[in-house]
């Protein structure tokens, strides 16, 4: 008997041959059984049939793998029943070996005319019989896993087409809501960058508007100072000075803005190379007073010479040095600034020795208007605000490390 077919390991478990079935067809019981006991081990199932039209009833209901069939019978011979058996739809490819004691050649010659594969002469020959018969049955397994697995690809090939289709749409899917998404985001771009600016010009006018009735105010109330100071009662003094102070921090809060607001502005100073050390000199001397009242004491690294906009780094060096300044604490003011080159950007550190700032308002102070000291110390809480907004114009970033007693360092990046 030959070997099955060698199915794919993925296969093994699900696809099995089908139950493999030989004909035997002849008027003789004895024929039969002697056939059956012959075959009984190479295949699944045997049908009989004592006459053609059994054999051609059988090959309405069963497909076999051989059909062995006796010429010699009454009503319809074996040359009929082949007739019949190729004429039908079902059975017109089913191997045919006929069995007879005739041994003629016009018989051989008329079973190979009906579709014979084969013709065995009686007394059969146990060995060549089974050997013929092996190879047919060998045969109709292979087909059938063959067709088992023809089958089994054509569905996983359809399982894999409906799963690349629906991909497919699937990415459709994706591809016309991410053009939607990036649709929707240009507008709110577009939306928000027309509401900042509104807001900006807001900011602008308003600032830049109210400097005059704020001047107005400040002349006469210091006038009021002037020219009443002592003449009225000690309540009335106070409250001309709480005046004064109040338009002159109104007057500050209102130039922070407009410094705020102005940060970006598309018609400002383009960047340039600059040598920082000329920035930080022009700070310190817009310092000068502050420094000589403090006694600070201010060192430096050798600073680098970078694109940016002088005007607006002068402004962050006198914001930080100002505040390290401010919030000195109880002894000398000592400040150091220093710069190191990492990567494609610098490194600039502004630190100092005073009064540190708690680890929970670290984030918080560069938000406009974000003040941790009441009126004891004077400020806007515009300042950070401000040396942020610049360093972002700039591309870099900045932030704090400090310690509550320990003083603080302001470090900020900038471009190399």
């Amino acid at each position: 008997m030959g070997e099955i077919a060698t199915v794919p390991a993925f296969q093994k478990e699900r696809v099995q041959p089908e139950r493999v079935k030989v004909l035997l067809v002849d008027d003789k019981p004895e024929n039969i059984v002697a056939l059956e006991a012959l075959l009984d081990d190479l295949v699944e199932d045997i049908i009989k049939a004592y006459s053609g039209k059994d054999a051609l009833r059988a090959c309405l209901e069963h497909d076999f793998a051989v059909i062995l069939l006796d010429v010699k019978m009454p009503d319809m011979d074996g040359f009929e029943t082949a007739a019949m058996i190729r004429d039908r739809e079902r059975s017109h490819g089913t191997p045919i070996i006929f069995l007879t004691a005739l041994k003629s050649e016009e018989h051989l010659f008329r079973g190979y005319h009906m579709g014979a594969v084969d013709y065995l002469s009686k007394p059969i020959v146990p060995e060549i019989l089974r050997s013929k018969v092996s190879v047919f049955v060998d045969l109709c397994r292979k087909s059938s896993l063959l067709r088992k697995q023809a089958a089994d690809v054509a569905a996983k090939n359809a399982e894999l087409e409906r799963e690349i289709a629906e991909r497919v749409r699937a990415e459709r899917r994706a591809q016309d809501l991410n053009a939607e998404l990036e649709a929707r985001v240009e507008d709110r771009t577009r939306e928000l960058s027309r509401m900042n600016e509104e807001l900006r010009q807001f900011a602008y006018v308003a600032s830049h508007d109210l400097q005059e009735p704020l001047r107005t105010i400040g002349s006469y109330a210091q006038l009021l100072s002037r020219r009443y100071k002592g003449q009225l009662d000690t309540d009335a003094d106070d409250f001309i000075q709480y005046m004064v102070g109040g338009v002159n921090r109104m007057h500050t809060l209102l130039n922070d803005m407009l410094a705020y607001s102005r940060v970006n502005e598309t018609y400002g100073r383009p960047l340039d190379l600059v040598n920082l050390e000329v920035v930080l000199g022009t700070a310190l001397l817009n310092l000068d007073f502050s420094i000589r009242e403090s006694g600070a004491e201010i060192t430096h690294d050798p600073l680098p010479t970078v694109n940016c906009d002088d005007v607006q780094l002068t402004q962050v060096f006198q914001n930080l040095v100002g505040n390290a300044i401010k919030y000195r604490g109880g002894s000398v003011p000592k400040i150091h600034i220093s710069a190191e080159r990492r990567g494609d950007e610098w490194t600039i550190g502004v630190r100092d020795n005073g009064i540190g700032i708690k680890s929970e308002y670290q984030d918080r102070i560069f938000g406009i208007f974000k003040r941790l000291h009441g009126r004891e110390l004077p400020g806007t809480g515009m300042g950070l605000a401000i040396c942020k907004r610049i360093i972002d114009r700039h591309g870099g970033r900045i932030w704090v490390e400090s310690e509550p007693g320990h003083g603080s360092t302001f470090w900020f990046t900038l471009p190399a």
